[in-house]
C-alpha cells in the first residue's frame, strides 16, 4: 500500500507492511504496538516499540513492517530554527500508548 504522508495515524494489522517513497525527513513514530522500519540502500534496520520514533534519512524507499497489530504515524521530523533556538516550526500531537 503507497499513501501519503500525514500526521494522522495509520493502523497497521499484524504482519502488514505501509511503504513510504522519498522518506528523507519523515518521522515515523510508534504509537501502539511494534513495527520493523528499514531504508532503501541502509544496512541499518530500526525495530520500534510504543512511544519510539525515528526519523529517516534516505531518499529512497522504506518500509514499516507491523509484528503485531500497530498505529504509527509518518509524517515531516520537527525541525529547529537556523541556529538550533527557538520553538519547532511543526507542532503535533501524540497519543500515549
Amino acid at each position: 500500500m503507497l499513501a501519503p504522508l500525514t500526521s494522522e495515524p495509520i493502523a497497521l494489522a499484524a504482519r502488514c507492511v505501509h511503504r513510504i517513497e522519498s522518506g528523507r525527513g519523515v518521522e515515523i513514530v510508534c504509537v501502539r504496538g511494534a513495527i520493523w522500519v528499514t531504508q532503501e540502500r541502509d544496512p541499518r534496520d530500526f525495530v520500534l516499540m510504543a512511544g519510539q520514533s525515528a526519523v529517516l534519512d534516505k531518499a529512497g524507499l522504506a518500509v514499516v513492517y507491523a509484528f503485531k497489530d500497530a498505529l504509527i504515524t509518518a509524517g515531516a521530523a520537527w525541525q529547529l530554527p537556523a541556529g538550533g533556538h527557538g520553538q519547532p516550526t511543526r507542532h503535533h500531537e501524540r497519543a500515549c500508548a
